[in-house]
């Protein structure tokens, strides 16, 4: 304990004392004893003085190593001449030790988001804190993935938070896949040597965009005319597909003509870019084609996605040619007389795009006329001449047939020529007119 004054004061001046006390080591019962030195009267003092006359006590009680304290006490000077004021503290020893009481306590928060698409990475956070008023060891963090998820191929992950002081976290991250649509549930827990564990749950919704396709196209179309090839795009899935694009070959042996919805020619292909296609939308996209060349053509169309898998569909037109038969006749000369020949000439020309199969000609005669011979190996049968079957005509290619006759009666002549042929199995018929006299 140590005491000070001022070193001078006036007479009739009142003034302040200092007592600093501090514990050497732990002490007990101490109480601090001072008097109020002659020649001076006491005013206060801080902490208040218990006063009995001219001795102040002041009980402190217990104070712990190192402890200070320090009291105060204001007095007047009543005459002139030194002033000597001493004060005493005792105390008894007091030995102490310590325990403290804390409670270890974790927390575990895991964060991921709600909803992805099947072909991103899920990104899940792990933090782990020390909440508790103790330092915590051997602290481990296991996250057991869900079937159809995964790390790295990894269905369970353990990370090592080691010794957390309190208040201190750390934070762990991964990216987990998934391997088919659904609903997730994550379920991580937290561990350490103290006893203490937490758990954090995380569910994230796994969509995916799923396209389909279908083609339709007429069975049958005439060569050199148009015809529509049709697709149908549709998203049957949960997600929208961005960057969806419906790809078409344009077969060998076709031509493209032009397409519907923006679609475009590029190299062998026509293209359709569909952008991002919401779930249950659908797109009707048509081309038209041209094809001279016979045959079966199949339209083979794809479509996919960035996050889709890739479909595709097919549907086939056959390309055929059509026969179209030109009859033409003529008779020279005419007129004629009576017992005199004339010639009839028949020409048969495929204007069409197919081959005719099996043409068939008959010339009927009035009786003003009589046949008398045929080329080609027909047959003259009374007023009638049959020809044999032609077998087989290719487009732009021809035929003829020539009749002698003579004529036998006057009168304006009507020569009928029929043709019939498995292409056009109607019978077509033209008369040549040839005036007897």
């Amino acid at each position: 304990m140590s005491k000070t004054m001022p070193a001078e004061v006036a007479l009739g001046e009142t003034f302040a004392a200092e007592l600093h006390l501090t514990a050497q080591a732990c002490a007990a019962n101490v109480i601090v004893r001072d008097m109020v030195p002659g020649g001076t009267s006491y005013v206060r003092s801080e902490p208040a003085a218990a006063v009995d006359g001219d001795r102040l006590t002041w009980v402190v009680g217990d104070l712990d190593s190192g402890e200070a304290r320090t009291i105060k006490v204001w007095l007047k000077a009543g005459k002139e001449g030194t002033i000597v004021n001493c004060a005493s503290v005792s105390g008894d020893p007091r030995t102490c030790v310590a325990t403290r009481v804390v409670n270890p306590a974790i927390q575990l928060t895991k964060t991921e988001p709600k909803d992805v698409v099947i072909c991103d990475p899920i990104p899940v956070t792990l933090t782990v804190k020390n909440t508790g008023s103790s330092k915590l060891t051997n602290v481990k963090v296991t996250d057991t993935l869900p079937a159809g998820l995964s790390s790295d191929g990894k269905n369970s992950l353990v990370f090592d938070a080691g010794t957390l002081a309190p208040g201190e976290s750390k934070e762990f991250k991964f990216n987990a896949t998934a391997a088919r649509t659904g609903n997730y549930n994550n379920a991580a827990e937290v561990t350490s040597d103290q006893g203490v564990s937490a758990k954090a749950t995380a569910s994230t919704a796994v969509h995916q965009a799923v396209l389909a396709i279908a083609c339709k196209a007429r069975d049958q179309q005439y060569m050199g005319r148009p015809f529509e090839v049709c697709y149908t795009v549709s998203n049957n899935g949960d997600a929208p597909a961005p960057g969806t694009q419906l790809v078409v070959a344009v077969p060998s042996g076709t031509t493209f003509v032009s397409a519907t919805g923006g679609g475009k020619a590029s190299g062998g292909n026509i293209v359709w870019d569909l952008g991002a296609l919401a779930p249950g939308a659908k797109q009707d996209l048509c081309a038209t084609f041209t094809s001279s060349t016979a045959g079966k053509y199949a339209f083979n169309g794809s479509v996919k996605g960035t996050c889709a898998t890739q479909v595709s569909s097919t549907c086939e037109t056959k390309i055929v040619g059509i026969s179209a038969l030109l009859l033409e006749k003529a008779d020279n000369p005419d007129p004629i007389q009576i017992n005199e020949n004339t010639t009839y000439t028949v020409k048969v020309t495929n204007q069409g795009t197919a081959d005719d199969t099996n043409i068939k000609m008959v010339v009927e005669f009035p009786e003003e006329i009589t046949p008398v011979s045929a080329s080609n190996g027909g047959t003259v049968s009374g007023k009638t001449v049959t020809f044999p079957a032609y077998p087989r005509l290719a487009p732009k290619q021809a035929f003829e047939y020539t009749i002698t006759a003579k004529g036998v009666k006057v009168g304006d002549a009507r020569v009928k020529f029929i043709r019939t042929s498995d292409g056009i199995p109607a019978p077509t018929s033209a008369e040549e007119s040839t005036r007897v006299y």
